[in-house]
């Protein structure tokens, strides 16, 4: 299927805002309101979704609420980006309710991570659309001071600039630290130096861009929405409840067992929250080397795209090179947007 391109995103432009999966930002009216004034600091208009601060059990509204309000933006000719306000656990339930042809027909930036993995991979496999690994409402734009400085340059690179992005580099600094919402975080997170991305498998290697959280993304094998991994540049995270060794392992190997990293062009793996309770970085490098053993195919880890604070945005189809050698980068080589 041909690549989608959405149109760029610009100063003046109305961004809707969603709930897809977890009922958080009904619990978290500060950081919610903290988030859509970063937007609109930023030069944008916010228009929330009905149901986006909606609660039913452990989701933002009952599943066909929640695909109104995804195929209201799409169809609003005056929206021109969709951003999650989290992630969570169920966005695949929308998955057999979603109408692709109306997503094909409207087709706009759509922005999220974490569990937002299941309607990434769905709606690129069924329409091409360049979808896009990026900031969330409540996590990233309604940090105590405003979005960080890197995350925000990565997505305004990829997001707002019909040319390719250039290279990543790793960040000076990233935020451990953990301040509940509207309780906590009335003061910026102490950061600490980040620590370098580091090469597992020295290679160079190049192909379009699967994004995203690899205990969803497994959630859409084996179903018609499972997105196409020949030839991908697998950029991959977890976070630090799933993300445990032993999980990360599991995960990895059932990839393995499917022949992903076979048809991968090469892995890159995302830097994991000390929470998770890895001993030291060789263990998840050990992990990443025993899954991906037989193949030749380059391996990166600790990248700024998981569930840690900053992080980049990654378009699903864009063609990428990953450098994992003496300094680790992940380049974009073609433009996100138009």
């Amino acid at each position: 299927m041909a690549l989608v391109l959405p149109r760029r995103l610009a100063r003046g432009d109305l961004v809707g805002v969603v709930s897809p999966s977890s009922p958080v930002a009904a619990s978290v009216p500060r950081r919610f309101e903290r988030g859509v004034a970063e937007l609109e600091r930023r030069g944008f208009h916010v228009r929330v979704g009905e149901h986006a601060r909606s609660k039913t059990g452990w989701t933002a509204g009952e599943p066909v609420d929640r695909v109104a309000d995804l195929h209201a933006m799409f169809t609003d000719p005056d929206v021109r980006a969709i951003v999650c306000t989290i992630g969570g656990y169920n966005a695949n339930q929308l998955l057999e309710l979603l109408d692709y042809e109306l997503i094909a027909a409207n087709p706009k930036l759509f922005v999220g991570y974490s569990d937002i993995t299941a309607l990434h991979g769905a709606i690129h496999a069924r329409t091409g659309l360049a979808t896009m690994l990026g900031p969330a409402l409540l996590p990233q734009f309604g940090e105590f001071g405003g979005v960080d400085d890197y995350t925000w340059g990565a997505f305004e690179r990829v997001a707002m600039r019909a040319e390719p992005a250039g290279a990543f580099r790793q960040p000076e600094r990233w935020y451990p630290e953990r301040l509940w919402w509207d309780e906590q975080d009335d003061r910026s997170r102490i950061p600490e130096p980040a620590a370098p991305w580091r090469t597992v498998r020295a290679e160079r290697a190049e192909g379009p861009i699967v994004a995203g959280n690899v205990n969803t993304l497994l959630l859409l094998n084996g179903t018609p929405w499972s997105p196409p991994l020949d030839g991908a540049l697998l950029c991959l995270e977890d976070d630090e409840e799933y993300g445990k060794p032993w999980l990360v392992e599991r995960q990895l190997f059932q990839l393995r067992q499917l022949g992903a990293f076979d048809r991968a062009a090469g892995l890159a793996y995302g830097r994991i929250h000390p929470d998770a309770g890895f001993d030291s970085e060789a263990g998840i490098d050990e992990i990443l080397l025993r899954a991906t053993a037989g193949t030749e195919i380059p391996v990166a880890a600790g990248l700024d795209f998981s569930h840690t604070d900053p992080l980049m945005t990654l378009p699903w189809g864009v063609r990428a090179r990953l450098d994992a050698g003496d300094e680790v980068t992940l380049e974009l080589l073609e433009a996100a947007v138009v």
